[in-house]
């Protein structure tokens, strides 16, 4: 979206709209923000036309103001089709969720892509224009807000990793390296757990690829992915399945000192032909403190 204007008459529809409802209860930005778990400086840049709202943020505002599908729906409009039909109620989940378990067999989660990873899976996408890869490159970036937000708390985070998704070129070599550094970046963080379940040999998980967000007070919502887009479920047994398979799947993961010591070696061995030399001087050294 680099050049592409964030004040068009959507936008002004959107902002206008949110600044009257506001004011019809007499809420401030700080009460939205507090209300929506979103802060309040991420409002006001949407307010003042430095940021597009997705779709994420207007579930949030529908929320917090009682509303069905107001903001969210206007958002969609704006940004257009930012993720799959089957995901789009996932999203408000993930948002929200205070725990998140994640398997991934094939490829990086897309909380953890960097934008040119984002961009070659994208763009692989059958029938799809340029805009429409923009747009859901910036819905995939946008998700990964929840890593770092102040309020709430982001939230505890699993992943496991098939090795392979490390050793599967998307993209080119510089992508592959500059995203693994990624997953040694956010291996890093207090609130993100990463494993690597290692070889290439068979195992329950490579039926499926999922994310489990939990919270407290429910049961929990999966997301299981598959060639049409995927489904989400928060039928208790499913979840409950779902759940135990990731359990089970961790006794066959390397522990978290030896799954970044694999990251920063396939960064190393496979992929640091091309890769810049700051970014292959962090692996080295990720490598080395681990050791």
């Amino acid at each position: 979206m680099d050049g592409s204007p964030f004040d068009d008459e959507r936008c002004q529809n959107f902002v206008k709209n949110l600044e009257r409802m506001l004011d019809a209860i007499g809420w401030k930005k700080a009460d939205l923000a507090r209300e929506s778990k979103y802060s309040a400086s991420l409002i006001s840049e949407i307010m003042a036309f430095k940021r597009w709202p997705a779709v994420q943020h207007g579930q949030a505002f529908d929320r917090a103001l009682g509303l069905d599908d107001v903001f969210a729906a206007k958002a969609g409009a704006i940004r257009g089709e930012s993720f799959p039909p089957a995901f789009r109620s996932f999203t408000e989940s993930e948002a929200r969720a205070t725990d998140l378990f994640i398997f991934e067999h094939s490829l990086v989660p897309g909380l953890f892509q960097t934008d040119r990873y984002a961009r070659a899976i994208l763009a692989a996408h059958p029938n799809t224009n340029e805009a429409t890869v923009q747009e859901r490159v910036t819905g995939r970036l946008d998700r990964q807000e929840i890593l770092t937000r102040e309020q709430p708390p982001p939230p505890r985070l699993w992943a496991l990793l098939d090795e392979a998704v490390l050793r599967r070129r998307i993209g080119d070599d510089q992508i592959m390296h500059a995203q693994c550094v990624r997953l040694l970046e956010l291996s890093d963080m207090p609130t993100i757990t990463i494993q690597v379940i290692p070889g290439l040999e068979g195992h329950v998980g490579l039926l499926g690829a999922f994310t489990i967000a939990e919270w407290p007070g429910q049961a929990g919502i999966v997301n299981v992915e598959d060639i049409a887009d995927g489904s989400v479920s928060d039928e208790p047994a499913k979840v409950a399945h779902v759940r135990l398979t990731f359990r089970a799947m961790q006794t066959e993961a390397l522990n978290v000192r030896a799954s970044r010591d694999l990251i920063a070696r396939v960064a190393e061995e496979r992929w640091r032909g091309t890769a810049p030399i700051g970014a292959r001087a962090l692996t080295v050294a990720a490598t080395e403190g681990s050791a």
